[in-house]
């Protein structure tokens, strides 16, 4: 996910990754190379079929602080920002932007 002011500059970049983590024989926090190694799952964090997830983000508007005699005041910089969010498939090896692009959602948000 990245978020971007209207003149190009990048507010914000996450990335997250959903798949289980199998552990080694089931007692460790090492992944198991094979599966001969894999009996336990220590976390699942796939994306389960036919059901949908929700994430939130929070990102912070690009402001700077005026000092006017002794208060402290924050002016936003930019009251526009588009975000895009990208959801990637990667069965193997690494990850390539434009390898397996399940979906692009592109969004802009103002604040009024």
């Amino acid at each position: 996910m990245i978020s971007k002011t209207k003149d190009g500059k990048e507010i914000y970049r996450n990335s997250k990754i959903y798949m289980p983590y199998p552990a080694r024989f089931g007692r460790t926090d090492v992944m198991g190379r094979g599966p001969y190694e894999k009996s336990g799952m220590i976390r699942d964090t796939g994306l389960p079929p036919l059901r949908t997830i929700h994430e939130t983000f929070e990102i912070v508007y690009p402001y700077e602080d005026i000092q006017e005699g002794k208060r402290s005041l924050r002016k936003l910089l930019s009251n526009d920002m588009d975000v895009e969010i990208r959801l990637l498939y990667v069965p193997f090896g690494e990850i390539n932007q434009d390898h397996l692009v399940w979906k692009i959602e592109k969004r802009s948000v103002t604040l009024d």
